[in-house]
Order: structure tokens, then C-alpha cells, then sequence
């Protein structure tokens, strides 16, 4: 399983501490205030398959709004991967 801290580090490894001041990253923010391109937001999701050995489920990622959603996405894939 993934936890919200794992994908937040990720985050901030893409944007390279170039966060706006303001915003709050925890797991309520929404990824589109996070100013990541799709190419990064992808080689997020792509990081995230490589390590856990899944792919994420793209029908349910037109539903995902925060990093929490992310989150539990990737760790219901994974569950019902390992049934």
C-alpha cells in the first residue's frame, strides 16, 4: 500500500520545491493547484506502477481530484490485485 506522504514526495521531487507558498500540500489538495504538467504528473503515475508492479486504473483517474484520491485509486487497484 501507498500512503499520501509517499505520493507527496514524489510531488515535490517533480516540482523541485517550486511550490506556490501558499498552498498547503497535504492530502486534501487538488492536483490541479499543484501547477504539474501532464508529462509530470504522468511520470508520477509511471514511478508509482514501476515500484508497486501495477498499472493504475484510468477509468478511475478521470474521478481523481486530490492527492488522497490518488492515493486511494492506486491502493484499491492494488488490492484487487492481490486477490
Amino acid at each position: 500500500m501507498i500512503t499520501v506522504d509517499e505520493v507527496l514526495e514524489m510531488i515535490r521531487k517533480k516540482m523541485r520545491n517550486k511550490l506556490p507558498a501558499s498552498l498547503v500540500l497535504d492530502g486534501d489538495t487538488e492536483v490541479d493547484r499543484l501547477g504539474l504538467s501532464s508529462l509530470q504528473i504522468a511520470d508520477i503515475v509511471f514511478t508509482i506502477e514501476d515500484r508497486y508492479d501495477f498499472e493504475f486504473d484510468l477509468e478511475r483517474a478521470f474521478d481523481v481530484v486530490t492527492v488522497k484520491d490518488i492515493v486511494d485509486v492506486i491502493n484499491d487497484t492494488l488490492s484487487e490485485f492481490q486477490k
